[in-house]
């Protein structure tokens, strides 16, 4: 962070911060200014300018009174130096609360990918694999998933079966043998049907 420290006297010269305070010719020019505090007989106020002599633009913060008895206060809390910062203008993405003009979707379908891969055994809680946005992820996660937890002997094929409750579509992952004896692994894939609730 870069500063430059300000006599008083110079800041008044400028205009900083009434501009009709300013000696022609010297004064600064004012970019920016909001109130940044509150205190019981005061507001704080940031100002952005930009000095005369460099080019360059400072801020600094200074005190406004709020009340008619407060009229003489001074800007600086009677400091004869005041420490500017030195800022520059820059995009900044702000987040805001707005209105909407649809409820919100509280459908899985706005936070997880379509199609899960699942592994259940039969005799142990079910195991999730994990999540994919295309039938052909969720195919080949399943098989890779397989070929990490067991040595694979036939050739894997893949059987549409009766969707589970919230979904549209499902497939069971099946090992065929050469000995006619097919074994199937316990997994299976499945897509969530748009907008439905899915039943555990």
């Amino acid at each position: 962070m870069t500063t430059r420290t300000f006599p008083r006297d110079q800041l008044t010269a400028m205009g900083v911060p009434n501009d009709w305070d300013a000696e022609d010719g010297q004064q600064a020019e004012h970019l920016h200014e909001r109130q940044v505090d509150t205190r019981r007989w005061v507001s704080v106020h940031e100002l952005v300018f930009r000095a005369p002599d460099d080019g360059l633009a400072y801020s600094v913060h200074y005190e406004r009174g709020l009340t008619e008895q407060q009229d003489g206060h001074d800007h600086w809390g009677y400091r004869d130096e005041i420490k500017a910062t030195e800022v520059e203008q820059r995009p900044v993405v702000v987040h805001q609360w707005t209105a909407v003009d649809a409820p919100a979707d509280r459908s899985l379908d706005s936070v997880l990918p379509a199609w899960e891969v699942m592994y259940e055994p039969g005799n142990v809680s079910d195991y999730l694999i994990g999540y994919t946005n295309s039938e052909a992820g969720a195919k080949g996660a399943a098989e890779a998933w397989l070929r990490s937890e067991s040595e694979v002997t036939g050739r894997l094929e893949w059987l549409p079966q009766n969707p589970s409750s919230g979904y549209d579509t499902e497939f069971e992952l099946i090992e065929r043998h050469d000995d006619g004896v097919d074994t199937g692994p316990g997994i299976t894939i499945r897509r969530r049907a748009q907008g439905g609730a899915v039943q555990r």
